[in-house]
């Protein structure tokens, strides 16, 4: 209902009980998502085939070869890039080959690569290699392999280098005559050829095996309870993040609570709702809906409620004119003007209702009232106003004896507390009817006549028709459904 409230900002700070009703409004949302995310992340880790992981590790030594034919030892200087070349080298084709062979393997080269990871240890002189299968023991065969067979191939080719410049020196000192050999010169190179036999001889490539890889006891992936966890934390931030982005997106108000913030206006009642809500169609009357079935019904409390807060907030007039309307169809309009004008009748008062909706009137269904003479006649000049009202049988939806022995005292008797002006017979303009001077009289007329003087119009978001009526009344009642 309208008030003298300033104008509301809707954009306000959110405050830290917004997000406590996000998460009560969508808990649903969380924990669907939450159990989604864990059954998901269980059937994943129960399906999927075992993974195991074997690792051997192979270490870096001193390259006397680089001694020998350069004086000093490079690997000191930059150690970290020697072994990365050699982490890099181990998923060689060539080593590959070579472990296919060792282990007669069925796989392919490539196949036994993808098994392969390789990675220098921090700031030791470690190179870590790593194998994984759906095989515990061809896990550790394979990394055990690929160590060996790295450090073969780095033999290899280490000894070619050295076998290579022993059979330069020695055809340099198959070629010298006996005086050269004896000479300075020859005794240096027979020395330097004594010396790369020795060295091809004592040649490691320059890594070791330091570890070899055992037989993993459990696979490393899936780990069904680990991965439950994670799920479990992960489900529950990603519902909840879900629930904001989806209130962030749904910009409907569901609680009395946004709707104060959002409008900066009272909830004057909250109604409950009676069976499956407010669908139905014309030409037949809905049962539940309309009258009040008891005296502690929560139904009747409600519009009691309702009752009591138009009290509070329209002290000033003698007669209260209110518009009521909704945003939208289906919202409980009708039946809310209908309801407080029985509540209000019970409580004493003389109610007139007035059906200013000219396009889809619904109150004579509700009431079982005649149509001929309504608002569009006296707005036509076709009736009188005395003539177009009709009386409300309120004890047809009052049953109970106890809630009509109430009140009455100013000379009006439970048969004449609720009058009722239908819509008349459907106009073919009804927006320029209402926005005539004729309708302000009649308001005007039923003020005089009544202490309550209830208008039921056209939801104020499809046509203009309440706006325009808004200006003749004491407030505006807005039904919406949440």
């Amino acid at each position: 209902m309208e008030g003298n409230n300033a104008p509301h900002d809707g954009a306000q700070s959110a405050q830290p009980m917004d997000y406590f009703r996000v998460v009560r409004e969508r808990k649903w949302v969380i924990l669907v998502t939450l159990l989604v995310v864990v059954a998901a992340v269980v059937a994943y880790s129960l399906l999927k085939t075992p993974t195991y992981r074997a690792t051997a590790e192979i270490v870096r030594v001193t390259a006397a070869l680089d001694e020998t034919l350069f004086g000093k030892t490079v690997f000191s200087s930059d150690a970290a890039r020697q072994l990365e070349t050699g982490a890099n080298l181990v998923k060689l084709n060539k080593v590959a080959e070579m472990v296919k062979q060792d282990l007669a393997s069925e796989r392919s080269v490539e196949s036994l690569l993808k098994m392969i990871s390789a990675a220098a240890v921090g700031n030791t002189d470690i190179i870590r290699i790593s194998a994984e299968g759906a095989k515990a023991d061809e896990a550790a065969a394979a990394a055990n392999s690929f160590a060996r067979q790295f450090i073969q191939y780095r033999l290899d080719a280490y000894r070619l280098i050295l076998d290579t410049a022993e059979a330069q020196v020695a055809a340099e000192l198959s070629g010298m005559t006996p005086t050269e050999r004896e000479s300075e010169g020859g005794k240096t190179l027979a020395q330097y050829h004594k010396e790369l036999g020795i060295l091809s001889a004592m040649q490691t490539g320059g890594f070791e095996l330091a570890q070899e890889a055992t037989v993993p006891p459990s696979p490393v992936s899936p780990k069904p309870l680990q991965n439950t966890g994670f799920a479990l934390a992960g489900g529950l931030v990603l519902g909840i993040l879900l629930a904001f982005l989806l209130d962030y997106v749904d910009r409907r108000i569901k609680n009395e609570e946004t709707m104060e913030k959002e409008f900066g206006l009272p909830v004057l009642a909250s109604v409950p709702k009676v069976g499956r809500g407010w669908h139905f169609g014309r030409g037949r009357r809905p049962k539940g809906l309309i009258g009040f079935a008891s005296a502690d019904s929560p139904f009747l409390e409600a519009y009691r409620t309702l009752r009591s807060n138009l009290k509070f907030y329209q002290l000033e007039h003698r007669t209260q004119t209110l518009l009521v309307t909704s945003g939208l169809a289906q919202e409980g309009k009708t039946v809310t003007a209908i309801n407080l004008g029985l509540s209000l009748a019970l409580s004493g008062a003389r109610v007139i209702l007035l059906e200013a909706d000219l396009r889809r009137p619904m109150i004579d269904q509700y009431l079982d009232l005649d149509t001929r003479l309504g608002v569009s006649s006296v707005l036509a000049g076709t009736s009188t106003f005395s003539d177009s009202l009709q009386v409300v049988r309120v004890p047809d939806f009052v049953p109970d004896p106890r809630l009509r022995a109430r009140g009455h005292t100013k000379g009006s008797t439970m048969q004449q507390a609720l009058l009722c002006m239908t819509s008349g017979p459907l106009p073919p303009n009804p927006a320029e009817l209402l926005s005539s001077p004729r309708m302000k009289e009649l308001i005007e007329t039923a003020a005089g006549h009544a202490e309550y003087v209830l208008i039921d119009t056209p939801p104020v978001l499809l046509v203009s028709d309440a706006i325009n009526l808004a200006e003749h009344t004491n407030g505006v009642i807005i039904a919406a459904k949440m």
